[in-house]
């Protein structure tokens, strides 16, 4: 029987079930299905490190370094700290899973899809700030409130106001 050289024919005998599992959820999130573009993903991440194979943890590791190398390398400096979190939702609502693991596979991402992908990037949240919250006032039967003001507003010595 012929060795096929496509990264699909992924050996599992140097890949342990569980680490499989968790590059599968791994990669899911970036919303890839098909057995084969999963397969071909972990064949990409384990290439050349067959003792990273042997541990869930460590193959994730390898994953997500891999992974923002890749979205740098695209987003380049639009990007921000948060390569792989804003890179994934960039990722995700371009579909760039429907162009299959290939994308992540081959040297160069296609102009159009590389644009769609840069503006796609979510914009990051301010940076938050303690600040106090005033305080507020609790009022449960709101017209006995207005009642105590409009009786109250008869008497001269007593204020509207809370």
């Amino acid at each position: 029987m012929m060795q096929t050289s496509r990264p699909s024919t992924l050996e599992s005998v140097w890949v342990r079930p569980e680490t499989r599992a968790a590059l599968d959820t791994f990669f899911q999130g970036f919303g890839f299905t098909s057995d084969e573009d999963l397969a071909a993903l972990a064949f990409w991440v384990l290439a050349g490190a067959c003792e990273q194979g042997e541990r869930p943890q460590a193959a994730v590791a390898l994953a997500r370094a891999r992974m923002e190398t890749w979205l740098a390398g695209v987003l380049g400096r639009e990007a921000g700290g948060s390569v792989l979190a804003r890179g994934r939702a960039a990722f995700v609502l371009c579909d760039g899973a429907r162009l299959g693991a290939g994308l992540l596979m081959r040297g160069s991402v296609p102009d159009n899809f590389a644009r769609k992908l840069r503006a796609a990037v979510p914009v990051p949240a301010p940076a938050q700030v303690p600040t106090t919250m005033p305080e507020q006032q609790l009022v449960l039967w709101p017209f006995g409130d207005l009642l105590r003001r409009w009786f109250g507003a008869a008497r001269a010595d007593v204020s509207t106001s809370p």
